[in-house]
């Protein structure tokens, strides 16, 4: 599903006037002139955008993920591959869709975000399905500067992107066994106050790379006998476990230096960014293409973590965030234009279920058996 999310106009632009809107009878976004209405003569591509979801203004954030995120939170915890991107400019409105208002640790006490609303929603069906066994395990990417960091680990050190005929694309980073709720929203705190924000003409706190929250759910059906104590049982000799990824993607803003006044350091990250965005879209057209040939997936880093992810067994959700105020004009167009591109590729996620050495589930109960004999 690709969404978009028209943001109101904040303090900076409250002087402009609105050259997007969002017509939400037609999931559609239109180019508007200085009173309002939609331009007379509509360009698919240019002045007039067609979606699967429209979010307008008004919008907050539960209704957001209910409507494009829930279902495939859900079907992550039933062994599903599930993908959800917020995309936009500096300032549009990503992490706040992400993260919801104040930071990660405000956020329950304000509006939350779509990681709060996920960890809730995984941890609530867990509990209801009490005919499997669960373990969830959780590991916190940044991409800064074309450099892969582990923000649950060692701030300094960079990570290597490795491939395996078994586990497909992977880094080798960090992982933390969580139980619960707030178990999880802890490591969501800790890796944010590790991820690298600047301020900007733009924005206060700009994200100055891509983030991906990486949960990773295991689950296997009980024993007709077996009671809820995973450490008191020998796991069965047969039984297949699933196996799923849900990614939480917030990248960074697309921005240009008129608007940022970026200089040194600031223009270096803002270059790079944009450079990496500017191959997530190539690699997200030629995925939308009739003939695929050869996709460039190691152009970059993101492209390359989120491979396994983009190119088939995964649901995808894209959260386009976007202003409509006319000093934007073209930026939003761009995002529009990218979400259109996101839209035409097809996704054909099948539920992962393995019976080897890949599943942690099988080997923490192998070795506590063990332990016990």
């Amino acid at each position: 599903a690709v969404a978009i999310r028209m943001r109101p106009l904040n303090n900076a632009e409250g002087n402009n006037e609105r050259t997007w809107k969002v017509l939400p009878k037609y999931a559609s976004i239109a180019q508007t002139t200085r009173d309002g209405k939609p331009l007379s003569e509509r360009i698919t591509g240019r002045t007039f955008f067609t979606f699967d979801k429209t979010f307008g203004e008004d919008t907050n954030n539960k209704q957001v993920y209910n409507s494009v995120a829930k279902g495939i939170v859900n079907s992550a915890v039933d062994g599903l591959n599930g993908t959800i991107f917020a995309y936009g400019q500096t300032s549009s409105g990503k992490t706040y869709t992400m993260q919801g208002a104040g930071n990660l640790e405000q956020g329950m006490g304000g509006e939350g975000g779509v990681v709060h609303m996920a960890a809730n929603d995984i941890f609530s069906q867990i509990v209801q399905k009490q005919e499997r066994i669960f373990l969830v395990r959780v590991s916190f990417l940044e991409i800064y500067n074309e450099e892969v960091r582990d923000l649950l680990g060692d701030p300094n050190q960079t990570l290597k992107i490795r491939e395996d005929p078994r586990r497909g694309v992977y880094v080798e980073s960090n992982e933390e066994v969580v139980t619960d709720f707030d178990g999880l929203l802890k490591i969501l705190v800790r890796g944010d106050k590790s991820r690298t924000f600047a301020s900007t003409a733009m924005n206060e706190r700009s994200s100055r790379s891509h983030t991906i929250l990486r949960i990773t759910i295991e689950s296997r059906e009980k024993d007709a006998d077996e009671g809820m104590d995973i450490e008191n049982r020998e796991p069965s000799s047969d039984g297949a476990v699933r196996i799923s990824t849900l990614n939480l993607v917030d990248l960074a803003g697309s921005e240009s230096v008129r608007h940022t006044g970026a200089t040194g350091e600031r223009q270096k990250e803002g270059g790079l960014i944009n450079q990496s965005l500017l191959t997530l879209s190539r690699v997200i057209v030629a995925l939308g293409a009739p003939n695929q040939t050869h996709i460039n997936f190691r152009d970059s880093k993101l492209t390359r973590i989120l491979q396994p992810s983009l190119s088939g067994n995964a649901r995808m959700a894209v959260i386009c965030c976007a202003t409509p105020s006319e000093l934007y004009l073209e930026e939003t167009r761009s995002t529009l234009q990218f979400a259109s591109r996101a839209k035409l590729v097809k996704t054909n996620a099948q539920v992962n279920e393995v019976l080897d050495e890949r599943s942690m589930i099988r080997r923490l109960q192998k070795q506590l058996a063990e332990a016990k004999r």
